[in-house]
């Protein structure tokens, strides 16, 4: 398929039994070709970020002798699966990863949903109830971050606690995001804008619905619960797609 076909190879019976196992493991691809493969899809695809999944163990292309890395058709569709996790269900690179060891040891059968797999095996994600009030200590058991750390985040304004200290059902999933953009190198300042950008856009769908909320009916109030629900998650599209279009417009 390419020059880089011809050159020597060092194999590893690791990659070469790596999930997907019904797809070709002949490393034939540069990281270039593997770029223009996904282009189309993941139109921010970079060889850095390839690179990085190596580095994580997530991928594991081939070497040749000169320490070039070539990639498979298998590779490609791994990394794919890799791609679409973080794009289409927001899953952090761990759980990720989790699921290709899975995928790998045979645990799971090729092509169970990721929804049905056992992301966490050890220490399974509790998600507290709606309407659940939760303390700091509490948040930092579901999540893993410190209290320290939850503490800053309450007092950048990242979250919103009660009188009486407590924090919302939803505090742990913020907290998860928060800490993965921290670690990225971002600061709470710039997180706080993102809680910043979704407060106004929960007043303006709860101020479009103001005059459905005014009837106190139960009728009325099961449909402003409705209505709520189905705007947030066209503006969360929304929002998604204007923040791909600016990044594409940015980096190129």
């Amino acid at each position: 398929m390419s020059e880089a076909a011809n050159l020597p190879i060092t194999r590893s019976s690791e990659s070469l039994e790596s999930w997907p196992t019904d797809l070709s493991h002949e490393p034939t691809l540069k990281i270039g070709d593997v770029i223009v493969e996904l282009r189309h899809e993941f139109p921010l695809l970079a060889a850095s970020k390839i690179r990085h999944y190596e580095n994580l163990q997530l991928i594991r292309p081939h070497r040749t002798a000169s320490n070039q890395r070539l990639f498979s058709v298998s590779d490609v569709e791994r990394l794919r699966f890799i791609l679409e996790e973080q794009r289409d269900h927001f899953l952090p690179l761990s759980q990720i990863k989790e699921m290709l060891r899975q995928f790998d040891s045979g645990e799971v059968a090729d092509g169970v949903h990721p929804a049905r797999m056992r992301v966490l095996p050890d220490n399974e994600v509790r998600r507290p109830q709606p309407g659940t009030r939760l303390t700091l200590v509490e948040v930092s058991d579901l999540t893993g971050v410190a209290v320290s750390d939850v503490e800053a985040m309450v007092k950048a304004g990242v979250l919103t606690a009660d009188p009486r200290g407590r924090l919302t059902s939803q505090a742990p999933e913020i907290v998860r995001y928060a800490a993965m953009l921290l670690r990225q190198g971002y600061d709470l300042r710039q997180v706080r804008t993102v809680r910043t950008s979704a407060h106004a856009h929960a007043v303006m769908i709860t101020s479009a619905l103001a005059s459905e909320r005014a009837k106190k009916t139960p009728v009325a109030g099961e449909r402003v619960i409705n209505n709520a629900v189905e705007d947030a998650a066209v503006i969360s599209h929304m929002y998604k797609a204007l923040l791909a279009e600016n990044l594409e417009v940015e980096l190129r």
